[in-house]
C-alpha cells in the first residue's frame, strides 16, 4: 500500500459527547487513528449530541427517531447515559420485535442516505462499522458495494452469549441469524473487542477475526484524585458504570456484605463500597436496604473525568459481570491505568483473564456470596501494587490504534 493518506469512515450510533462507553471508544479511535496518519470521519446519530470530535476531519450527525419527540423513552435514555437525574429502566420491549434491533427503524433510514451522499462527495477507502446496535453493519455493506473496504467491529456478541436478546417468533430468529452470518461472511475483516467474541466468529463462521480490545487513553490520566467522595478512614472499593442494562446484579455482592457483617464484623467496619453511575429503580431499592447502611453508597452519575479521578482515588476497584465468558467492559481498561487492585466477580470471564495477565488483581465467583465475602476480605488485606506495566501498556489506545491502522492498511491493500 502506498503512503497516501487513507480516508476512513467510522460509523457508530453513539459518539462523543455521549458519555456511554461505546462513545468513548469512538473518541479514542478517532484521535489515535488520526495520529497514525489516517484521515478519519465519523458518522453518528443525533442522539449522541452535538459538537466536533477530536481527530476527525468531520463529524456527520444524522437524524434519529430516538432523539425526537416520537420517542416516549427519551428521558430513560438520558438517565441511562447519566445526562439527567433519576433512574433508568431496562431496554424497551420493542427490542424483541425489530430485527436485528431498534436502530434499524429509528436511525438507519436516515443514516444510510446521508452515508451514500457523503461517499459520492468524499469516497472512503475504508469504513469501520461498530456495533451494537448490529444494524449499523448494513452501512458497511452499502459502502462496500461502492468499492470501500469494510471492517465489521463487534463490541458485543450478536447472538453469542446474549440470553436477554430473544425474539419470540421463529421467523424473527431465522432473519436475525441470517443477517449475522451475512455480515460476518461479507465484511473484508471482522474485529472482536474480546477474545471470546473473536473466537466465536472464527468458530461459527470460519472467518479470521482480529482482537482489538477497548483500552485507556494515557492523555486522559491526571494526578487529580477524587478524595472528597471517599471516606479516608475506610478501605474504599469503587465501581463505576451501569449494571442492570447489561444483565448484571449487585445482589450476590450485597449478600456477601451481609455475611461478612454477621461473621467478620471487624472486616466490614473497615470497608465502604462506592457505586458511581445511574441506577434502575430496582437497584435503588437494593441500595436503600437498612442493613447495608454505612457499607454501600451510590453517589450518582459522574462525568467521565470525575469517574477517572474516583477510580484513581480508590483503594480497590470492582468489576461485576454476568458470569459469561465475553465480558471485558470499557471501564476495566480504565481500572488498569489506576493504581488500585481490581476484583473481578466472574472467574471465567475475559475480564478475569486480563486482570490475571496484567497482575492487576484477582477474580472470584459472580454468584456465590460466601466466595465473594472471602474475596472482599482478601482485597481489603491485600497490598497488591505490582501490576505488569508493560502488559498494561498493551491496552493503551495509542497501541490499539497502531494495530488498527495496520489492519486498515492491510484490508485496503488487499482490495486494491
Amino acid at each position: 500500500m502506498s503512503d497516501r493518506t487513507l480516508r476512513v469512515l467510522l460509523a457508530a450510533q453513539v459518539a462523543p459527547p455521549s458519555p456511554l462507553i461505546g462513545a468513548r471508544r469512538v473518541a479514542a479511535l478517532a484521535k489515535h487513528l488520526s495520529a497514525e496518519g489516517l484521515e478519519v470521519a465519523v458518522l453518528t446519530s443525533s442522539i449522541s449530541g452535538e459538537g466536533e470530535i477530536v481527530g476527525t476531519t468531520r463529524a456527520i450527525r444524522t437524524f434519529d427517531l430516538m432523539a425526537s419527540p416520537l420517542n416516549w423513552r427519551r428521558a430513560q435514555f438520558r438517565a441511562l447515559e447519566g445526562s439527567s437525574g433519576g433512574s433508568y429502566s431496562r431496554p424497551s420491549r420493542l427490542q424483541s420485535v425489530l430485527v436485528p434491533d431498534i436502530a434499524a427503524a429509528t436511525w438507519l433510514p436516515f443514516a444510510i442516505p446521508s452515508l451514500l451522499r457523503l461517499s459520492r462527495r468524499t469516497p472512503f477507502n475504508c469504513v469501520i462499522t461498530t456495533g451494537p446496535p448490529h444494524s449499523v453493519h448494513l452501512m458497511g455493506l452499502a459502502l462496500q458495494r461502492r468499492g470501500a473496504s469494510w471492517i465489521a467491529e463487534f463490541r458485543d456478541g450478536w447472538t453469542f452469549e446474549q440470553p436477554t436478546r430473544v425474539f419470540p417468533w421463529k421467523l424473527q430468529r431465522r432473519l436475525d441469524a441470517w443477517l449475522e452470518s451475512s455480515i460476518a461472511a461479507k465484511a473484508d475483516a471482522v474485529v472482536g473487542v474480546t477474545e471470546p467474541i473473536a473466537e466465536d466468529l472464527r468458530t461459527r463462521f470460519g472467518r479470521p477475526a482480529t482482537v482489538l480490545t477497548n483500552g485507556f487513553d494515557p492523555d486522559e490520566l491526571t494526578s487529580e484524585r477524587h478524595v472528597d467522595i471517599l471516606d479516608p478512614k475506610r478501605f474504599s472499593i469503587v465501581h463505576t458504570g451501569r449494571l442492570a442494562y447489561s444483565g448484571r446484579s449487585p445482589k450476590p455482592l450485597f449478600d456477601a456484605l451481609r455475611l461478612l457483617r454477621r461473621e467478620r464484623p471487624e472486616v466490614v467496619t473497615q470497608v465502604e463500597l462506592v457505586f458511581a453511575g445511574p441506577l434502575t429503580s430496582e437497584e435503588q431499592a437494593l441500595f436503600d436496604a437498612e442493613d447495608l447502611r454505612g457499607l454501600v453508597r451510590a453517589v450518582g452519575t459522574l462525568d467521565w473525568r470525575e469517574a477517572l479521578a474516583l477510580q484513581r482515588a480508590a483503594d480497590g476497584l470492582l468489576v461485576i459481570t454476568d458470569g459469561m465468558t465475553r465480558p471485558a467492559t470499557g471501564k476495566l481498561f480504565e481500572y488498569l491505568a489506576a493504581d488500585a487492585p481490581i476484583l473481578v466477580l466472574g472467574e471465567q470471564t475475559e475480564a478475569a483473564r486480563i486482570v490475571g495477565e496484567t497482575a492487576a488483581g484477582f477474580a472470584a465467583s459472580a454468584t456465590d456470596p460466601p466466595l465473594i465475602a472471602t474475596a472482599l476480605e482478601l482485597l481489603v488485606s491485600s497490598s497488591v501494587r505490582g501490576r505488569d506495566q508493560s502488559a498494561v501498556e498493551a491496552y493503551s489506545y495509542p497501541n490499539i490504534a497502531r494495530s488498527y491502522a495496520r489492519l486498515i492498511r492491510d484490508v485496503v491493500g488487499a482490495r486494491s
